[in-house]
């Protein structure tokens, strides 16, 4: 399905949204009046009645619609004028006695209009039913509010909505290449008389014109991230091409310069060869070749070869105004020595030498003291392993640095194969990281909204290349060496920039190439992951769109809507296959539990048998009901009556959404839709969806399939597992939300148990190294693949080690062979291992062990992995599926191949014979854990699903 499609099956105006908006208006109570301005020209009668009606659908009730008909010639447009003018008393009309244009048209029913806002509509564009109300609702939150806009799509005559404009918030960059405003757009009245209005001058861009002038002086520039505009495309319109109204394009560029002469910015602007051959109207600015000084700083350690190319790159720059410092961090190769002095004979080069800090490389520290060695007025970070590809680049950048209250530029970087490696930093990506925009696709490429060749604003840019003012890096304080010695504190930087009140821009006419990461690690230390996590894991970026993904850097439209205002828990079902104590079920509970404390939801468990996670529930004040669930031999006859009669429990239950847990919940899924209640499908498991329902008969098999597009959306534990299902999933609703537990219940467990009296109630002896493999006996654990690594061991190496399975045997006959092998064994080895079996206190094991295993086969994330964090175990794994994405490989964590015995053997032998490496990874172990999402993060991902799901029924 096209995305954007997607997007609007599960973005209709639902009874339950109508409900919530309703309730939004009459907590705010919102008293603005609008004027609707519809300039009318030989509109088509059946486009202009369509405009109309798109008016009087509005929830939204106080405004007024003036029609302002500039001397239409075509007879069907005055009948329809007239037609529609006694439709309703607030829509008034306007009739000149000649053409004057589109300017002279709106200004003249401007003049006329009484409201508080003034908003724009063309005479065969929509208003969407809920327009007006969420622009009141945004007006009477921001008081000092002067302009507001919205995103929009495009409509055909065929009735086709495409080309969503998912727009960031104000950016003034932005605004600066094209009128990224576009529609609705709307202005105090009071502000749109003080300039005057429209201009004619302007006609064909007099909006654009017109949003520039106000912008300069709006105390407030809005944006409401919902689309409230259909912009009709038809011939002859600029929604189809800029092709239309060529003339339309040098008025748009002499707004632009003009704005540039108000402001006092120095610079040219130019419609360039890109965007004249593609026909649209997007400007760029050439600023001049001179200006403040710039020192710009180079980091090097060794590799003369990056350095060297680096350096000669920068002799094609046209920016008169600069030096280089080189920052030579401690170099030992004599041909680097050698280089670098070479370079005291280039009269634009310095070479300053700062040592290493305790022996360690810390980018941030280095950077710090380089600034206080520099005296340029703006300071160029750049790094050695980068190549300029355009001339003006710093000439770009520079020019940008001198737009009002700019704290940063960042540049527009290439991989060497000429695909984006930066173009700006994203907040969000990575679980509530960062990533950079655009990463991956290819430069002759625009990006979404022709981003990647628009100057706009970031919440951060990479210190690959990045332009600041020398006085401002000092006064915040420069890098954060502390906390980010190596990664993040660019981000960091941006980020306390952005929350000062200045502003990160990038600059895609600077470009260079960047051969990332040839010099430093390739994995990020995880205790600087998590301080990022925690300082700024739930920051909104208010430059990136929420309709839009954070899967992956393309800016992809994201099938999902923004969730309820209602402050109130949402009624919720909850289908669960079982209620054991197991991976799934477990963390299902503590989702549950936590969403129902936090008051996010009101839950029903539903479950086709009782079981002990029913007291668990019970405890937390959360109903449990047992139901039927068709069987896996059912025909299409049961299988739908079962779904039926679920059905039936949901409706009379009342709920707003349904939840169902892991990949069996197919017809809860279908129960949910007969329901007419949206649902939240959150599976486990990894393996291949070819075969994974050939048990199923055909007809039944369809049904299970149909669940996925069913479904709001799909929850996976691991991005490995959401991709391996990809051929599913055919609405774009698949979510990847990390499963954590509650750090209550870690701190807990954690604490039961010391060391040494758990040991001592297992009987392990002080010289003995427990290796422990906790999680459920079954074939696709692969247990048996520990059993015949000790047995590879050499006898004097085996005998100080203790192998501990521990879990329910939820496979008998696969337990029955896995104890008949350990049996079998001579004592030496039998005795070695233990085949325990279920335990009501996992703890007690994790608390004892020195070392914690784990053999899956397929295996999505495991939550023991998880409890062995917490414990601080050293891991040795598989790395299938999501398994890489939740532990650290060669941090807290060595990989083997599933059924590599000897590999695995090997691993045990040098981890049990190193007690320095096992607590070094113990240690490494807490901090990734602290890295990664954890339980509150969870719940937050969960209560937006849910609050969203909960706007596609029919409302409470």
């Amino acid at each position: 399905m096209d995305r954007y499609l997607a997007w609007r099956v599960v973005n209709a105006l639902t009874p339950a949204a109508v409900v919530d908006l309703q309730q939004a208006m009459k907590a705010a109570r919102p008293e603005v009046r609008f004027s609707i301005i519809t300039p009318v020209y030989n509109t088509s009668a059946q486009h202009l009645h369509e405009t109309v009606q798109s008016v009087l659908a509005q929830v939204y009730g106080d405004w007024e619609l003036w029609l302002s008909d500039d001397a239409s010639t075509d007879p069907d447009t005055r009948r329809a004028l007239a037609e529609v003018a006694g439709l309703d008393k607030r829509i008034r009309t306007l009739t000149s006695s000649q053409n004057g244009g589109i300017s002279v048209a709106t200004n003249a029913a401007a003049s006329k209009a009484t409201g508080d806002v003034l908003v724009f509509l063309d005479h065969d564009d929509l208003l969407t039913p809920d327009c007006l109300a969420e622009l009141a609702l945004y007006y009477a939150a921001h008081p000092d509010a002067d302009i507001v806009y919205s995103d929009d799509d495009k409509l055909d005559d065929e009735g086709r909505f495409y080309a969503p404009q998912f727009k960031p918030d104000w950016s003034p960059a932005l605004l600066t290449s094209f009128m990224y405003m576009s529609h609705v757009f709307t202005v105090r009245r009071s502000l749109f008389a003080e300039l005057g209005g429209f201009r004619s001058d302007f006609d064909g861009s007099q909006d654009y014109d017109f949003a520039l002038r106000a912008s300069e002086r709006a105390r407030h520039v809005g944006h409401i991230p919902r689309v409230l505009y259909h912009w009709r495309a038809v011939a002859g319109s600029t929604a189809v091409s800029g092709e239309a109204k060529p003339h339309s394009f040098e008025a748009g560029r002499r707004a632009v310069q003009e704005h540039l002469d108000r402001t006092g910015v120095v610079g040219q602007v130019v419609h360039a060869d890109w965007a004249q051959a593609a026909k649209v109207g997007m400007f760029s600015i050439r600023f001049p070749d001179q200006g403040p000084s710039v020192t710009i700083i180079v980091p090097t350690y060794n590799a003369t070869d990056l350095l060297s190319v680096c350096l000669k790159s920068l002799e094609l720059t046209t920016y008169s105004n600069y030096r280089v410092m080189v920052v030579d961090n401690d170099s030992d190769c004599l041909d680097t020595l050698a280089y670098l002095d070479s370079l005291s004979q280039e009269p634009r080069i310095s070479v300053e030498r700062i040592s290493k800090v305790d022996g360690r490389f810390n980018y941030a520290a280095l950077m710090n003291e380089a600034v206080e060695r520099a005296d340029g007025d703006l300071i160029l970070f750049l790094n050695n392993d980068t190549k300029v590809i355009e001339p003006s680049w710093l000439s770009q950048m520079v020019g940008l640095a001198g737009f009002e209250g700019v704290g940063s530029v960042g540049a527009r970087l290439r991989f060497a194969d000429d695909h984006i490696q930066h173009a700006g930093i994203i907040q969000g990506y990575h679980d509530g990281l960062v990533g950079h925009a655009f990463r991956g696709l290819h430069a002759s490429q625009w990006g979404y909204l022709g981003l990647m060749r628009a100057p706009h604003e970031q919440m951060a840019v990479t210190a690959a290349c990045m332009l600041t003012p020398r006085n401002l890096f000092r006064k915040m304080g420069g890098f954060d060496a502390t906390t980010f010695a190596v990664a993040y504190n660019d981000a960091d930087y941006g980020f306390r920039l952005h929350k000062a009140g200045y502003r990160n821009l990038y600059c895609p006419d600077a470009e260079l190439y960047h051969f990332e990461g040839r010099t430093r690690a390739k994995t990020d230390d995880p205790r600087e992951v998590a301080s990022m996590r925690k300082l700024y894991g739930r920051a909104v970026d208010p430059f990136h769109n929420p309709n839009l993904s954070l899967d992956d850097e393309q800016l992809q439209v994201a099938a999902r809507r923004l969730p309820m205002r209602a402050d109130r828990p949402v009624k919720l079902g909850v289908f669960t296959h079982n209620l054991r104590q197991e991976g799934a079920p477990k963390t299902l509970c503590d989702l549950i539990v936590g969403l129902k404390t936090a008051g996010v939801i009101d839950p029903i468990i539903y479950a086709p048998a009782t079981g002990p996670l029913a007291l668990a529930y019970g405890e937390a004040g959360i109903d449990v009901r047992l139901v039927s669930e068709p069987s896996p031999a059912s025909n299409l006859a049961d299988y739908v009556g079962a779904q039926s009669r679920l059905a039936t429990e949901f409706r009379a239950a009342a709920l707003e959404a349904v939840v169902a847990n892991t990949i069996t919940a197919h017809h809860a899924i279908g129960a949910a839709a007969r329901a007419g209640l949206a649902s939240i499908w959150c599976q486990h498991e990894s393996e291949p969806w070819s075969d994974y329902y050939s048990a199923l008969q055909p007809a039944v098999q369809f049904h299970a399939y149909a669940a996925f597009a069913q479904a709001y959306a799909v929850t996976y534990v691991a991005d490995a597992t959401r991709r391996a299902w990809a051929p599913v999933q055919t609405r774009h609703n698949a979510v990847t939300i990390r499963h954590a537990i509650p750090a209550s219940v870690l701190a807990e467990e954690t604490s039961r148990w010391t060391r040494k009296e758990a040991r001592r109630r297992l009987g392990l002896h002080n010289d003995e190294v427990a290796v422990m493999l906790p999680g459920t006996v079954c074939a696709r654990k692969g247990q048996q693949d520990i059993v015949d690594a000790i047995l590879l061991l050499p006898p004097e190496e085996r005998k100080r080690i203790k192998v501990l399975i521990v879990g329910a045997l939820v496979e008998p006959e696969y337990a029955v062979r896995l104890a008949s092998t350990i049996e079998t064994c001579e004592q030496a080895v039998a005795s070695r291992i233990e085949l325990i079996g279920p335990v009501d206190d996992m703890s007690l094991y994790y608390a004892a062990a020195d070392i914690m295993a784990c053999t899956s086969r397929t295996e999505s994330a495991p939550r023991v992995l998880v409890e062995a964090m917490a414990f601080g175990l050293p891991i040795i794994t598989t790395p299938v599926f999501g398994i890489p994405e939740v532990v650290e490989e060669g941090v807290n964590a060595i990989f083997y191949d599933p059924g590599d015995t000897r590999a695995l053997a090997s691993q045990i032998s040098i981890l049990a014979g190193d007690f320095e490496r096992r607590a070094s990874m113990a240690e490494a172990g807490r901090a990734v854990l602290e890295s990664r999402p954890n339980y509150d993060d969870m719940l937050e991902r969960y209560a937006s699903l849910i609050r969203e799901a909960a706007l596609m029924g029919i409302g409470k």
